[in-house]
């Protein structure tokens, strides 16, 4: 255990010096490197066989058509279909942010894409409604952690390649999850809304349901709607992979808005390709740190080691499982979602594998938990997002999120006591 004392220890050193974590990481495993009396050579050729694994495609393809989506009209169609479902209910624009990131997520797979698309397009209405910046951020941000539910999900894929899961046993375990999510989020903003008096309360000619409504937003709505049902269908049917997936995604959000809603010009495509061109290289080099990291204390027997501490500690799954998600909520106040999957899913998943609990649970509960990390302070990427696009102080924005917070610990709990929650999808088809 001395060496994952030195790697944690040397990791923070690293990071609450302001060293970005991606090189933190490679300073940390030189130092475990030496100790280990390794030659450093090692660390680059692991770093390289790492990287290259043809699943990671995936990543930048669904980002890439998270920023299609942002700019090519078909967020914008997504949030009016939305509306016309739930906007004349309590808290009408809460809601439709929602129901918008569910419908988001189910395309990119990605929170920081979610909250900037959705955020872009309902702050300003809700605010104009009487909603406070704050609350209308705050929203935004809880909802975007759907996005990394509801398949396709990058974390999943992330953590399949790392742990060799079954990135399809992922996606099913990910859909029930993602609905309670969703609809737990829309039963805080009912009564957040209520109680604080924001919004529309009544329902005005302007806001009540409207079937005529429902069925204009959908035609206009159905081909962007098509995506994610083509995207998990075809990945559940095994038509084709996850990566296949993310290419033919960027292919059809192309057509739609390019070639049917004609927001998308060529020339915009250049600046589209290099913002996801500079994400993706830095959770390439991550990824590759990461790998280096994973076998450096896989060779170190670190797993097996802190698996039999956890068993002498207790030998119930659920007190084991709710202890490692103590552990992962405070690891996700301090670190990102990414490097804190990267590095702890193979230390911890040989330690849940021992108690029987299937990876593809437990990957789904850990995404879930470090999930959670990004909208808690001091860390939180997408609360920065949200700050940012709701033009609003951090403290203001933790303040608002609160119930939200407090409702997505509630349904992890939910989660870890019920498992078969997670597994029903996937027992049904992977039997």
């Amino acid at each position: 255990m001395l060496v994952l004392q030195l790697f944690l220890g040397s990791l923070f050193f690293f990071v609450f010096l302001g060293i970005p974590v991606a090189f933190s990481l490679g300073l940390s495993n030189m130092i475990i490197m030496s100790a280990m009396d390794f030659d450093f050579i090692i660390m680059t050729k692991k770093m390289i066989s790492g990287i290259n694994n043809f699943p990671l495609l995936a990543i930048p393809f669904f980002m890439f058509v998270g920023k299609i989506m942002n700019t090519g009209g078909i967020a914008k169609r997504l949030v009016r279909f939305a509306d016309s479902l739930v906007g004349f209910i309590t808290g009408g624009l809460g809601h439709v942010n929602i129901l918008a990131s569910m419908f988001f997520g189910g395309i990119s797979g990605s929170a920081i894409a979610d909250t900037a698309a959705i955020g872009g397009l309902l702050i300003p209405p809700m605010v104009e409604e009487d909603y406070p910046p704050s609350y209308s951020g705050a929203i935004t941000a809880a909802s975007a952690v759907i996005g990394i539910i509801i398949p396709p999900s990058i974390p999943f894929i992330l953590y399949g390649i790392t742990t060799n899961t079954s990135i399809a046993g992922l996606f099913m375990a990910g859909i029930i999850p993602g609905i309670i999510v969703g609809s737990a989020l829309m039963l805080t903003t009912y009564f957040t809304t209520k109680k604080g008096g924001y919004g529309n309360l009544e329902v005005t000619e302007d806001k009540s349901f409207s079937f005529n409504k429902v069925i204009s937003s959908f035609k206009e709505a159905s081909l962007a709607l098509s995506l994610p049902l083509l995207i998990v269908g075809g990945i559940l049917g095994g038509i084709f992979t996850a990566t296949e997936a993310g290419a033919i995604a960027v292919i059809l959000a192309l057509i739609l808005s390019m070639g049917v809603y004609k927001e998308i010009e060529v020339s915009d495509l250049p600046q589209l390709l290099l913002e996801t061109a500079r994400v993706t290289a830095t959770v390439l080099f991550l990824c590759g740190m990461a790998m280096v990291t994973a076998w450096l204390l896989t060779t170190a027997r670190v797993p097996y080691k802190l698996a039999a501490l956890i068993n002498s500690i207790a030998s119930s799954q659920i007190v084991i499982m709710l202890m490692i998600n103590l552990l992962l909520l405070i690891v996700g106040c301090v670190m990102d979602l990414t490097p804190a999957l990267l590095i702890l899913a193979p230390i911890l998943l040989p330690v849940v594998e021992q108690l029987g609990i299937s990876p593809i649970y437990f990957g789904v509960i850990m995404c879930i938990n470090l999930g959670i990390g990004l909208i808690t302070p001091p860390v939180g990427t997408v609360l920065y997002v949200a700050c940012g696009v709701a033009d609003v102080k951090m403290e203001q924005l933790v303040k608002s999120i609160l119930p939200f917070l407090i409702t997505l610990i509630a349904v992890l709990i939910l989660l870890i006591a019920f498992p078969q929650l997670v597994m029903f999808i996937p027992n049904m088809i992977m039997g």
